[in-house]
């Protein structure tokens, strides 16, 4: 008799678990100092665009920095950090110190 009660008590907490933390959409900016002109841009915007979880299409350049959104439940900063570097920049998380 206690077996059915702990599982009817277990199923709508697993159920709520399952639900929790499904996307994780972080923004951040990397220093990407060659990518200073539209080809630079364009190439990098294209090998981030391969990974699933980036949202290439917010990716924002100012001068040498890239800002960009991701789902880190999906992926960790790293993995596009070495598209960048496989597109062939060097690229940094950007600290903000310098940030106006």
């Amino acid at each position: 008799m206690k077996a059915p009660v702990i599982l009817a008590a277990a199923i709508p907490l697993l159920a709520i678990a399952a639900g929790c933390r499904q996307r994780d959409i972080r923004e951040k900016t990397l220093s990407v100092p060659g990518a200073t002109n539209a080809t630079a841009q364009a190439e990098i915007v294209a090998a981030i665009s391969k990974i699933d979880g980036v949202d290439a299409g917010s990716a924002a350049f100012d001068g040498g920095k890239l800002v960009i959104r991701y789902d880190s439940m999906k992926l960790g900063l790293k993995n596009i950090e070495h598209a960048i570097m496989d597109a062939g920049y060097d690229v940094n998380e950007f600290s903000g110190a310098n940030r106006k």
